[in-house]
């Protein structure tokens, strides 16, 4: 009886690292494709086309529906090509494994934006904004190009 109860908690355990790894590797290939939309990128000063402020609240209203829980809308501010690759399930996926961890959000803890360029010499803003959570802090990179869509989402 021992034996069987210890065989199944390992098989749990398996199924729970299956999942766990499962997310975090579709978390990975998001970033991938944002990364491929940004290849030979550099850190530039912001473009005159993006308003420092706005990216900043627009980082900030989808870090809150990610921790509201509401996946749709943050889903609804990327650009098709993300719309594409991410999926509510993917965002929902990895921010209940990161609330898992770090517990419930609590403040913003600082914020930046930054420039960048494609190989085609096309503007992106880039907003970093750390986050505090119960147990520690998390940092969001958001991408977004001139018509202020979403074109990166990072969680670390």
């Amino acid at each position: 009886m021992k034996m069987e109860l210890k065989a199944k908690k390992k098989s749990e355990r398996k199924t729970n690292m299956k999942r766990l790894v499962t997310r975090w590797l579709s978390m990975a290939m998001v970033m991938a494709a944002a990364v491929f939309l940004l290849t030979g990128c550099g850190s530039t000063k912001l473009s005159a086309d993006f308003d420092e402020e706005k990216v900043k609240t627009a980082a900030q209203e989808a870090i809150g529906y990610m921790v509201a829980g509401e996946y749709e809308e943050c889903v609804g501010l990327m650009s098709e090509e993300m719309q594409v690759a991410v999926s509510a399930e993917i965002l929902a996926s990895n921010m209940e494994t990161v609330a898992g961890q770090k517990g419930a959000f609590q403040e913003y803890k600082s914020s930046s934006v930054l420039g960048q360029k494609n190989q085609e010499g096309t503007d992106y803003a880039v907003a970093v904004i750390v986050a505090a959570f119960e147990n520690g802090n998390v940092t969001f990179t958001i991408s977004y190009d001139k018509d202020m869509q979403m074109i990166g989402f990072w969680m670390k």
